[in-house]
């Protein structure tokens, strides 16, 4: 650096050398042409506004007004090659050479310091504007830290550190930084700047500054002054970048606030939906169930053995139908709580495939359900239990929305390294408006029955999250001859 700077000052120098030279030069040619000697001066009075120019430095312009004066007086003025003035008229050019010579030499300088401010202040704003755009399009509270550190570090050239509110919160800085934390965490808990340069820890060669918006404080600011604090410039341009992380962090906490809002809106518009559904669905099987019971019970002498055995039959049906709805509800709680946990163990798809056949048959009334299966005893990593609710669920979906004498095949079959369930129905399908989000929790379509035991329409979002859980995909479609699959 030392030698970079001893070669700037040798290359003034000879910038200043060369320039004086080529003034006398054509100051000479001049006086041979006869001109006055007035207007020669005029020639080192432009040659120091061009070494002005080459250096931007005033200091190499005074030297040039000084030498100018002498060079005039040597070269041009009577006695020539001497420095002795004869004629009074001389002293008063060469005084005015000089005024004017310090004068263009002043102004010039301060038209270079301005230009080079305003080209500082054009770079700043540029990164301003840079920084101020680069935080439209992040998100989440860590990457709005790292830009706010790289954005502060390119603007000023510091090294700078954020730390968040739950950073100080936890304290999980090392124990090596505990004196500065300790100023970051007085930053942070009386919202005062404070470090170099202020009143409060001062001997630290750290400045903090509180992020904040309004009343509400997201973190501290840290940047490294060393042994000099930021001038008023760089501190308004520091406060402006730390003012923009302020804007992106408010933003950040205004939008998991709002999130937060809408899950809480969500989880109480699910629960609403389900009491409603549960209050809707639980009467009419209970009131079956009471109704046949007590029909048996008061006229059991009067019943023949078909009656009775017909009441009886449907009973187990809705109590059947009641299980795999408590079911549903219980799984469906799990998965909203994040507790479904699956106990994955070898099992035999005939034996999943049969278990869920059992449960829907007393349900199936007069539909024909086919089965149908690999040549060859399949063993599939599963959870069993679940699984057999998935082919429940999908079965008396199928069951619900075909009608009387429908036909219903259940299919299982490896492919591509997957074991494939598919349950398929000759019916009138799915409703195409509803065939994107027919997976979604609470999508029922008008049962073809017209039975009030149509259901909440939870069953096809559990399956989706059992199947999901289980790393596998479902689909729903329409069938080419009719029905869904």
């Amino acid at each position: 650096m030392k030698q970079s700077k001893k070669q700037t000052v040798a290359t003034n120098i000879l910038k200043t050398a060369a320039v004086l030279a080529l003034c006398t030069a054509v100051a000479y040619l001049f006086n041979l042409a006869g001109l006055r000697t007035e207007n020669i001066s005029m020639v080192y009075l432009v040659g120091v506004l061009l070494i002005t120019m080459a250096t931007e430095r005033l200091l190499y312009g005074i030297a040039a007004s000084v030498a100018s004066i002498f060079a005039y007086n040597f070269f041009f003025t009577a006695p020539t090659f001497t420095f002795r003035v004869n004629d009074p008229n001389y002293i008063v050019t060469l005084v005015i050479l000089l005024a004017g010579s310090f004068i263009v030499s002043l102004l010039t300088s301060k038209l270079h310091r301005h230009v080079a401010e305003a080209q500082y202040r054009e770079k700043q704003m540029r990164s301003l504007y840079d920084i101020s755009t680069s935080f439209l399009g992040v998100s989440g509270m860590d990457d709005i830290v790292r830009y706010g550190m790289n954005g502060l570090s390119r603007l000023e050239n510091r090294q700078c550190i954020i730390y968040t509110a739950r950073d100080l919160s936890m304290g999980k800085h090392a124990a090596a930084e505990l004196e500065e934390n300790e100023a970051a965490r007085w930053c942070f808990e009386n919202v005062k700047p404070c470090g170099c340069g202020t009143d409060y820890f001062s001997g630290s060669q750290w400045m903090y500054l509180p992020i904040r918006s309004g009343n509400e404080v997201y973190g501290v600011a840290g940047i490294h002054c060393g042994d000099t604090a930021p001038a008023p410039g760089e501190m308004l341009m520091i406060q402006t970048v730390v003012s923009q992380i302020s804007g992106a962090m408010q933003r950040e906490t205004l939008y998991r606030q709002q999130e937060e809002s809408k899950l809480r809106i969500e989880k109480e518009r699910l629960r609403n939906n389900l009491l409603r559904a549960i209050s809707h669905d639980l009467r009419t099987p209970l009131t079956g169930i009471a109704g046949s019971a007590s029909f048996i019970a008061d006229s059991v002498k009067n019943l023949s053995e078909e009656q009775i055995l017909s009441l009886v039959g449907d009973i187990r049906s809705d109590a059947q139908w009641l299980n795999n709805m408590v079911e549903n509800l219980l799984n469906m709680t799990r998965i909203s709580e994040g507790e479904l946990v699956l106990k994955k163990q070898p099992e035999v798809v005939d034996d999943v495939v049969s278990e869920a056949y059992r449960r829907i048959e007393r349900l199936k009334g007069e539909r024909d359900i086919s089965i149908n299966m690999p040549d060859t005893v399949m063993e599939v990593p599963m959870d069993g239990r679940l699984v057999i609710q998935v082919l429940v669920n999908l079965l008396d979906n199928a069951v619900k929305y075909t009608p009387e004498h429908a036909h219903i095949d259940l299919r299982a079959y490896p492919e591509s390294g997957y074991m494939v369930f598919e349950v398929s129905d000759d019916g009138k399908g799915i409703d195409p408006s509803i065939l994107d989000k027919v997976f979604d929790n609470f999508v029922t379509a008008p049962a073809l029955s017209g039975d009030a035991k149509r259901g909440m329409g939870i069953g096809l979002g559990i399956c989706k999250s059992i199947v999901e859980a289980h790393g596998g995909v479902i689909v729903a479609m329409n069938n080419d001859r009719g029905g869904a699959t």
